[in-house]
């Protein structure tokens, strides 16, 4: 059986604080919004979109092809910046083979989600480590660097990517990569 790759273009090993550049593909994603605190929101979503995506591997298994579900990702307007985080609206998702075509929906909890190519390109990305409270300054050492090379961020492509999970790691040690597309000044 072949095992498909999901974080192409990505080191999940990097060293914390240390930004790196990276050209990455476009990637299918199985998706979900999310619209309130994630704090209080998060839990509800991730059955429907782990349901939909380990049906996916169900059947490429089946197939004889075997792919490992990733690390859940998800994406943050910049806008929620300036909103109270009741109101904050985001989309969460995991990666799928990129020849996945429809989602299984036979007996399936999978109210909600949906299929979707995410599009990268160049991007910068930077490794937290902590609580997701305090992330600007890691964020501010990405954004730095971004400048410093010449680039700037893509409007709205805030994204990270959870190493780790925060039902079972203490929040001083979760480990976070923050990414941003990227594009000439």
């Amino acid at each position: 059986m072949d095992e498909m790759n999901m974080h192409e273009g990505l080191d999940y090993k990097i060293k914390e604080g240390i930004p790196k550049i990276s050209d990455m593909p476009m990637q299918q994603v199985v998706s979900i919004d999310v619209i309130g605190d994630p704090n209080t929101e998060t839990s509800k979503l991730m059955k429907p979109l782990y349901t939909a995506a380990y049906g996916v591997r169900k059947i490429y298994k089946a197939n004889g092809h075997v792919f490992k579900v990733d690390k859940l990702r998800g994406r943050w307007p910049q806008i929620n910046m300036v909103k109270n985080k009741s109101d904050w609206i985001g989309t969460y998702a995991l990666p799928l083979p990129n020849d996945v075509t429809n989602l299984p929906t036979s007996g399936q909890d999978i109210d909600n989600v949906k299929l979707e190519q995410w599009q990268y390109g160049k991007v910068a990305y930077i490794l937290h480590v902590g609580s997701y409270a305090n992330e600007g300054k890691t964020i501010e050492i990405l954004l730095d660097y971004i400048s410093s090379n010449g680039m700037k961020i893509i409007e709205n492509s805030h994204e990270e990517i959870y190493l780790s999970d925060p039902t079972k790691t203490d929040r001083d040690k979760l480990k976070t990569i923050i990414l941003y597309r990227i594009c000439p000044k």
